[in-house]
Parts: C-alpha cells; structure tokens; sequence
C-alpha cells in the first residue's frame, strides 16, 4: 500500500465518522466509559449524564451472562483433541487415543488456570461489553497480556467475504512511551529535538495479501519503521489482532450491537425518566399565599418557628405547588412498560445464574441455550471468534504450542456445554439408557445385540461408547474369569464343610 499510515486514518476515519457518533449515544445511556465523546475529561467530569440506570443493569447482566457461558470460573471452555491424520498416526505406532487424553486434559486445566493466575478475565468481561454496546471490539494477542481496544482506538475495511482487508490502529503516545528500539531507529530530528513527553502518533497498520496472509507495518507520524525488523507476516489464523463483533451484516465492515436494538427504548426511557425527575421536583416545590391586604405579614411568616402566636388570620394564607401529579404518574405508567421491553431484550427478567465455583452443567446449558435462542444464533458465533483464539493463546503463553503437532482445539457451545464436562453429563446420561437393559425379562435379554444397542445409544446421545466396551475376546476372557472364580469358590466351600464333618466325626 503506497499510501501513508496516517492518510490511511483519515480515510477510513470520514467513513466511519456517523458509526462512531452512534456509538458514543448508546455508550450515553448504557456504559459511558465504553466510548467516551471526544474531548470529554474523565479525571474532572461525571461519566454519567443519563437520568435512567437501566440501561447500565441490562448491558451489566447480559455481559455476566455470557462470560460465564464462555469462560466459566476454574472448568476448561474448551477441550484438545488430535486431527484425524495425527490420530491415524498414532494408532499405526500402536498408541490409543484414550492413553493421551489424560495429558490433553492436563493441558487444558493448566492453561485456564494461567487466564485467573494473570487476572485476564477482566478484560474478557470488559471486551463482551464492548460487544453489546458497540457490535465492535479489537482483541490483542500479541504480548503475555490480552489488550482490549474500542472503536475510538482503530479502523477497518473488510472484504466481499466479511475478511479484514485493512485493519489499523492509531494511537497518541509520549515518545517516551515507544518502545527503546522504536526510539533509536527514529530519525534524528527525533532524539534530538523532540521532548521525551511530546506526543506522537503510534500505528500499526495489518494488510490482507492476495494469498491470504497479512503483514503488519508500524510508523511513528509519517515515518515508516523498518519492515525487516519492525514488521511481521502471520497466517490468518495466527493474526493476533481479532476484530470480534456481535452482528456482523453482509457487505458491512463494522457490525452492530444489542444496544443498538433497543436504542429506541433506551431513549424513551432516557426522555420519560427526565420528565418524572423534573415533575416530582416541581411537585414538591411549594410557596405560601399571603393575602396583601389582610392581617398577615409576610415577615411574620418568615421569621417565626413552630409554635409562635403571630397576629393573622387563617384565611389570609394559602399553599401553592407546581407540577402536576397525574401527568408524572402517568409517566412512571408508560416508564414501567419501557423497562419491561429492555428487561426482556436483556433477560433481565430470566433467573440469574450463580457466579461460583461449582455451577451446575444443568445450569451452564440453560444458560447458553437462553443466549443463543434470544439472540438468533449471536452467541454460538461469538463464542467462535473469542474462545479459539484465547485457548490458543493461553497455550501458547503455557508452553504448549500446538501449532504443527497435530493437536487442536474444539470449542464446544450451546446445549453440549463448553468443556469436556459435555462429555461426561452424555456418558452419564447414555449409561442410564443401558442401564433400563437390566429390567428386560430373561429371555429377551439373551435375545438382544448389546454391541449394537450401545452404539446406537451413544449416537443418540453424542458419544462413542465403544472406548469403553470389552471386545468379543476379552469379554469371554472375563467371562472365563468369573467362572473359574465361582468354581473355585465352590471348591473352597465344599473342601470347607467336608472339613468342618470330618471334626466332628
């Protein structure tokens, strides 16, 4: 690309201009901090500026909702196994898969437990958030710490297909704050003449190949790092910058968000919530009456306390209030079926799922069941865009890449749960099946074909039963065994009882 970095800003910047101006309305009424207005001071202002809270309670619930169907606290949101060419090659050596998935699952736990060990899962949250509010969120995974990054921070051109073409990100930092290798290589105008504290601007540029790749460039202004030493090429499933987005349209480079849905009544509840405020603080706003040309004196009134005698006479005064009381109740009428329209678009009225230790499977799947039928699907791509990565990642960052090992990750969303306890609730769930065998007559029994009721059983169930059932060879050697023990224990009781009459004898 022959254009500079900073033109490439500006020009994907004008187009994205009304997008940004929409999300910092709904950050407004929801999460302000998410996107901050330009020019806003956080440090001396009040981030809040909306008169309703709800909208902060509806993003807030539906975020723990889904982080903890995604990323469930100290249980693995995915699960390793090998592809089908290493799985060959392992059983060709003579190794079972079965021997190997005590070591895959050990990898799993130990990576998860790095994403708590360097306190991660605040980000994660933060970056679903992002989503809701937004539709649009950038995820880095380039360094041993996750970066989330909003909108305000970087812009994308996407191709036909929904793939980045043009992904960049702008930043102004103190020159001090560029890495020391980026520093040396500047030119010397730089060091020499530009205060540690002046600020410059910072981006990194990723560009689509025609072969699928991308490469990453880095400037500083108008100066373009050296390519060799600054740069770098990743395939498109090792780029460590993600864009995540929550509803991603055909032909559309940023995608909306579930605050975006609801803007309408967030609005309304914004507008209906002011007039309440404004009506009750006029209602109980109140001033006496004096009739100027009676008994009563105004500074009488004024400077008197409870329980003075003042010259007057009753009907010299009167009370008078603004507002309108039926006009406020009315309102608070029409307010309440607003919020019941954003609590059901943010399952606010559905049960809260305990944020502990040991959550349920049970609840696990209602919970990703609930998310996925609200959302049409949302949630199972979701999950796709951020867990993969992350479990790479945390592998990565473990010392376990599996890139080129024949390994890789499933995740596993909606009703099957999101690790391997998915396949221990259908094990437990196809023995009861077989377990109902045992209640057949006799007869019927003998006449039956367990091999293949078992197989046909964990079909329906979801897992392959046959790991786990003896072959024709070892289950006539068990049933050898267990003969050869009742004969013997028949031995031992007959050579126990001649025993036992030859003493008394």
């Amino acid at each position: 690309m022959k254009e500079s970095a900073s033109a490439t800003w500006t020009r994907l910047s004008g187009i994205s201009t009304s997008l940004i101006k929409r999300c910092e309305r709904y950050a407004s009424m929801t999460i302000p901090k998410i996107m901050l207005q330009n020019g806003f001071e956080p440090v001396g202002s009040d981030q809040t500026h909306d008169y309703q809270s709800i909208g902060a309670q509806a993003v807030n619930h539906v975020t723990n909702k889904m982080m903890l169907a995604m990323f469930r606290p100290s249980a693995p949101f995915y699960r390793l196994q090998l592809t089908p060419t290493a799985k060959a090659a392992a059983i060709a050596s003579g190794l079972e898969e079965q021997s190997l998935a005590p070591i895959l699952a050990k990898m799993e736990r130990d990576s998860v437990k790095l994403l708590d060990a360097r306190m991660q899962r605040p980000k994660l949250y933060t970056a679903i958030r992002h989503l809701v509010v937004t539709g649009n969120v950038l995820l880095c995974l380039e360094d041993t710490e996750l970066r989330v990054m909003g909108l305000k921070f970087w812009r994308v051109k996407r191709t036909m297909r929904g793939k980045v073409h043009t992904l960049i990100i702008h930043e102004r930092v103190a020159f001090n704050e560029l890495e020391v290798e980026v520093q040396e290589a500047m030119p010397t105008r730089y060091s020499r003449n530009a205060a540690e504290s002046e600020m410059v601007s910072y981006y990194k540029r990723i560009i689509r190949q025609r072969n699928g790749n991308y490469i990453v460039e880095q400037w500083v202004d108008e100066v373009k790092m050296d390519q060799r030493k600054f740069g770098s090429r990743y395939t498109e499933d090792k780029l460590p910058y993600r864009v995540l987005t929550w509803d991603l349209a055909d032909e559309s480079d940023y995608a909306t968000g579930l605050v975006e849905e609801y803007s309408g009544d967030l609005e309304a509840l914004s507008i209906l919530s002011e007039t309440v405020v404004d009506g009750a603080v006029a209602g109980c706003d109140w001033r006496w009456l004096v009739n100027p040309g009676g008994h009563t004196k105004v500074d009488d009134i004024k400077n008197s306390r409870t329980g003075d005698a003042i010259p007057g006479t009753k009907e010299d005064l009167d009370t008078t209030s603004g507002g309108n009381a039926e006009a406020v109740a009315r309102a608070l009428e029409i307010m309440n079926n607003w919020e019941k329209r954003v609590a059901r678009g943010f399952l606010l009225l559905s049960a809260v799922t305990r944020d502990a230790e040991r959550v349920t499977a049970e609840e696990m799947r209602l919970t990703a069941n609930e998310l996925d039928t609200a959302y049409g699907g949302v949630y199972s791509a979701l999950s796709g865009q951020i867990q993969k990565p992350i479990a790479e990642w945390l592998l990565k960052e473990d010392g376990n890449d599996i890139r080129g090992k024949g390994i890789e990750v499933q995740v596993i969303t909606g009703l099957d749960a999101l690790s391997r306890n998915g396949d221990l609730e259908a094990f437990k769930l196809a023995l009861g099946d077989l377990s109902l065998l045992s209640q057949l007559p006799g007869e019927l029994q003998g006449r039956i074909k367990f091999r293949e009721i078992a197989a046909f059983v964990g079909d329906g169930r979801g897992i392959d039963l046959t790991p786990f059932l003896k072959s024709e060879d070892e289950f006539q050697a068990w049933l050898k065994q267990q003969q050869d023990m009742r004969v013997q224990e028949a031995t031992n009781t007959a050579a126990g009882e001649a025993a036992a009459q030859g003493q008394q004898a």
